[in-house]
C-alpha cells in the first residue's frame, strides 16, 4: 500500500513539474554564474487622465530600471492595476516587458482585484504574453497565480534555484481574525509537497525565494531578533492569523529568502541569523494611496549559481540603497559546522603550490568557504619586520609568494580569503598612545594598497576580504578615552578600504575573558559605544573569539556573553554577526574533543549567521594532527551526526626512569584503533596531553619536572575526549 502511495505522490509531482514547464514560454537560467531579479511592487496604477503623470513617471522608471540592471526575471508583488478600464492598464505594463523582452511574473495584492478586472481574468490576459510566466500550479487551491518557477545552471542542464509565488490574498470576511486575509493551509501544503519532491528529484535541497504582496506577521517579529537595514517608516501591516508559512520555510531550510511589498514606506530588509531573509521591496508607482515618504524604487536580487547566496539592493534614479549579502548559514544542512578557518604563515611558510592544494581540498570537503589569512606583515616585539609578500616595508625584500600561493590556490578552489593587513606585537604591551595606533593603521592602509595592485586583478574571487588583526579585549578598552581612541583607528582603515576596495568586507574578531575586566554587561556596552563611531559599512563582520580553548570563557556562560554581544551588533544595522569558534585546548596546545566542539557550536550558533573557527588548518587539519579528528567531523558534516566511537584500549605497559634531570617515560598499546593520543598524571594531576600527528602517536615523554617519587598513572583517550582505565607506571 505504501509503494502505490509513493508511486501517486511521484506521477502527482511529475505532473505538477510538466504544468510548470508548460507554463513557461521561455527557460530560466543562470549567465556565468549570475541570476538577476527585479521585484516591482505596489505600482498602484490608476488608469485616468488625472493620473497620466504619475503613471508615465511610473511608465519611465520601470524601463529605465529594466535597462540599468538587465534583469532576467522582472516579479510584481501586488498592487499593480488598482482601478477601472484594468484592462487597458495591463496592456500598456506587459507591452513594456514585451518590447524590453523581459520575462515576468505577477503576484496578486489585495488592491488588484478591486477593478473591473478580477485576478482570474487578469492571469488570463497575462497568459497571452509570450513574456508572462504567471500560472496556476493547482486547479482548485486558494487564490491565484500561486506557482513555482525552476532557474537552470547556466549550460541549461540542471536545476539550481527555485522561485516560490503566493496570492496573499485580501481582507477577511469576518473582522473577528484582523483585517488582511492570511495566505491558506492549501497554499502551504502545495509549497511542501513540491519542496519535498524537488529534494527527491534532485538529491538535496534547492535554494529558493518566495515572492507574495501582504507581509508575514515574522516581518515584525524577526526585527526583535535582529536589526534591520533600510526604511521602517510605517507599521508592518501583517496578517492578524498566522498562517504557518514561515514555519514551513524554516523546516524545509530551502526557501531563504521572502519579499513582499504592501507597506509603501517600508524598505528593509532582517537577516535572521543567517538562516532567512525577510525583506520588503521599494514601492515602485508614483500614485499615492496615503502619506508616502521614500522615493519611488525598486529592490534587485541576484543570485549566486553554485551557492544558497544572494545579492540584494535597492535602487532609485539617484542610486544605490542598503547593499546587502546574503548567504545561508551552514548550507541549510541542519548542523552548524564551520564554514572558514584561521591559518598563520608559520604553519605555511614552506607550503608549495600542491600543498596549498590539499588543504584547500580538505577544506572543500567539510564545507567551508572561507580562510583567514593573517597578517600580511608582522612588527615583533623585538622591532623586526616580515612580510608575506613582498612590501616597501620590507627592506632588501626577496619576492614573498607565501600569500601569493594562498590566493592562487584559493582561487582555483572556490575559497575565499580575507587578507590580514599589519600587526605589531607592541599591542601586547598597551604602553602607547593615541599617535602610535594611529600610525600604525595609517601603515594598515599602505599595504591594503599594495596589496590591491599586487593581487586584486589577478585572484578577484579569492581575494575576497580584510582582517583587522588587532585582537581587542574586556579589559584595556574600557574607558570612554580609550573606546573614542579604537574607533578613530579603525576608521582610519574603514574610510581606506572604502575607497580602494569598497565591496570588500573587513572581519574582526575580539576576545573576552570573564575572570579579569568587564563582565557581558560591560563589554556590550562598550562595543555599542565603538559601533556607534566607527564607519562599519553593511557587510563588515564582528567574530568576536568564543575564548572556551584559551579558557577566558566556559561553556556554563558562552551563551550570555554572546547574547550580549549581538544586542551591541543589532545597534548598527548591516554589521554582521559570526563566530570564531576555538578549537584547541590551550593547557596542552592540543586539539579540543569534538565532545566539547559540539556544545561550543551549538551554542555559539544560536546568536550568530556564520561559524569560523581557530583553527581547523592547525589543529584539525589530517596533514597536521591526527586525522581520526578530521574523518570524524568530516562524517557530521556528511551525515549529521558525529560516528559511534569506542573507548580506547588502555596502554598495556608503561615504564618509568628516572634520570638526572627529570623522568624518561615509554609506553605501548596493543590496539591504537580510536587511539588519538595519552594523558599523563603525575601524583594525580593532568600534566601532560600527548596528542598524535600525521607522523603517528606519541610513546615517549620526558618529563623534566618528575622525580623517582612522583606518582605517575597514564591513559589513552579518543576523539571525543573519552579516557580508557589509567594504568600504573612500572619503574626501572
Amino acid at each position: 500500500m505504501e509503494m502505490k502511495k509513493n508511486i501517486v505522490l511521484s506521477l502527482l509531482f511529475s505532473f505538477v513539474v510538466v504544468l510548470s514547464a508548460y507554463a513557461q514560454s521561455m527557460k530560466l537560467q543562470f549567465q556565468e554564474g549570475c541570476f538577476k531579479i527585479l521585484q516591482l511592487t505596489d505600482l498602484h496604477w490608476i488608469e485616468s487622465e488625472n493620473y497620466k503623470l504619475q503613471n508615465d513617471s511610473t511608465y519611465y522608471l520601470i524601463r529605465e530600471m529594466i535597462r540599468i540592471e538587465r534583469p532576467d526575471l522582472v516579479v510584481l508583488t501586488g498592487d499593480v492595476v488598482v482601478s477601472w478600464n484594468a484592462k487597458k492598464a495591463w496592456n500598456v505594463l506587459v507591452d513594456l516587458f514585451a518590447k524590453e523582452r523581459t520575462p515576468f511574473v505577477v503576484t496578486f495584492g489585495n488592491h488588484d482585484e478591486e477593478t473591473d478586472m478580477n485576478n482570474s481574468q487578469i492571469l488570463e490576459l497575462l497568459s497571452t504574453n509570450p513574456y508572462n510566466l504567471t500560472y496556476d500550479a493547482e486547479n482548485g487551491g486558494a487564490g491565484t497565480g500561486n506557482c513555482f518557477l525552476p532557474i537552470y545552471a547556466s549550460d541549461g542542464m540542471r536545476q539550481k534555484w527555485m522561485l516560490y509565488f503566493f496570492d496573499s490574498h485580501n481582507i477577511t470576511n469576518d473582522r473577528s481574525f484582523g483585517y488582511y486575509d492570511w495566505i491558506k493551509s492549501d497554499q502551504v501544503d502545495w509549497y511542501r509537497r513540491v519542496s519535498k519532491g524537488m529534494k527527491r528529484e534532485h538529491g538535496e535541497k534547492l535554494p529558493a525565494l518566495a515572492f507574495f504582496h501582504i507581509p508575514l506577521p515574522e516581518h515584525e517579529s524577526a526585527r526583535w531578533v535582529c536589526r534591520e537595514l533600510g526604511n521602517k517608516m510605517e507599521d508592518v501591516c501583517a496578517s492578524s492569523v498566522n498562517s504557518g508559512l514561515f514555519a514551513s520555510f524554516i523546516e524545509n531550510r530551502d526557501v531563504i529568502g521572502v519579499f513582499v511589498g504592501h507597506d509603501h514606506n517600508n524598505d528593509y530588509l532582517v537577516d535572521l541569523d543567517g538562516n532567512i531573509v525577510l525583506a520588503y521591496g521599494r514601492k515602485t508607482g508614483y500614485p499615492s494611496a496615503y502619506k508616502e515618504t521614500l522615493s519611488r524604487g525598486v529592490r534587485v536580487i541576484t543570485l549566486q549559481e553554485d551557492a544558497p547566496a544572494f545579492n540584494t539592493y535597492i535602487r532609485d534614479l539617484a542610486g544605490i540603497y542598503f547593499n546587502y549579502d546574503f548567504e545561508q548559514k551552514y548550507d541549510g544542512i541542519g548542523i552548524p559546522r564551520f564554514n572558514g578557518s584561521f591559518i598563520q604563515k608559520f604553519l605555511v611558510a614552506d607550503w608549495d603550490d600542491a600543498r596549498w592544494d590539499k588543504e584547500m581540498d580538505m577544506l572543500k570537503e567539510i564545507g567551508m568557504n572561507y580562510l583567514i589569512y593573517a597578517p600580511a606583515l608582522l612588527v615583533d616585539a623585538g622591532g623586526r619586520i616580515s612580510s608575506n609578500y613582498p612590501s616597501s616595508y620590507v627592506k632588501r625584500r626577496k619576492a614573498d609568494r607565501t600569500l601569493e600561493r594562498c590566493l592562487h590556490s584559493a582561487q582555483k578552489k572556490g575559497i575565499k580569503v580575507f587578507v590580514g593587513l599589519n600587526f605589531n606585537e607592541r599591542w601586547w604591551k598597551n604602553d602607547y598612545d593615541d599617535a602610535w595606533l594611529t600610525g600604525q593603521m595609517k601603515i594598515g592602509n599602505k599595504i591594503a594598497s599594495e596589496l590591491i595592485a599586487l593581487y586584486k586583478d589577478k585572484y578577484p574571487d579569492a581575494f575576497y576580504g580584510w582582517y583587522w588583526v588587532w585582537e581587542v579585549d574586556n579589559l584595556n578598552w574600557m574607558s570612554t578615552e580609550r573606546q573614542e581612541s579604537l574607533s578613530r583607528a579603525l576608521n582610519v582603515n574603514l574610510d581606506h578600504l572604502s575607497k580602494i576596495a569598497p565591496g570588500m568586507p573587513l572581519m574582526l574578531s575580539p576576545f573576552m575573558n570573564h575572570k579579569v575586566g568587564s563582565d557581558a554587561d560591560g563589554y556590550a556596552e562598550m562595543w555599542k559605544n565603538v559601533f556607534a563611531k566607527a564607519h562599519f559599512r553593511s557587510g563588515d563582520i564582528f567574530a568576536p573569539q568564543d575564548c572556551i580553548g584559551a579558557g577566558g570563557l566556559n561553556l556554563d556562560i558562552l551563551g550570555e556573553w554572546f547574547s550580549k554581544l549581538k544586542q551591541a551588533v543589532n545597534s548598527k544595522p548591516g554589521l554582521k554577526f559570526w563566530g570564531n569558534v576555538e578549537t584547541f585546548e590551550q593547557a596542552f596546545w592540543s586539539t579540543a574533543s569534538l565532545k566539547r566542539l559540539q556544545k561550543q557550536l551549538e551554542i555559539v550558533n544560536g546568536y550568530v549567521s556564520n561559524l569560523i573557527c581557530f583553527a581547523y588548518s592547525h589543529y584539525n587539519s589530517p596533514f597536521v594532527g591526527c586525522g581520526k579528528y578530521h574523518a570524524a567531523y568530516a562524517s557530521y558534516c556528511q551525515n549529521g551526526c558525529f560516528p559511534e566511537v569506542s573507548i580506547p584500549a588502555k596502554v598495556t605497559s608503561c615504564i618509568a626512569v628516572s634520570q638526572k634531570e627529570g623522568v624518561k617515560l615509554q609506553w605501548s598499546v596493543q590496539d591504537e584503533t580510536d587511539v588519538v593520543g595519552y594523558n599523563l598524571y603525575r601524583d594525580g594531576v593532568l600534566v601532560k596531553k600527548l596528542q598524535a600527528t600525521s607522523k603517528g602517536l606519541p610513546l615517549s615523554y620526558w618529563d623534566k619536572e618528575g622525580c623517582i617519587s612522583s606518582l605517575y598513572e597514564i591513559s589513552s583517550y579518543n576523539v571525543f575526549g573519552e579516557e580508557s582505565e589509567k594504568i600504573s607506571v612500572t619503574w626501572e
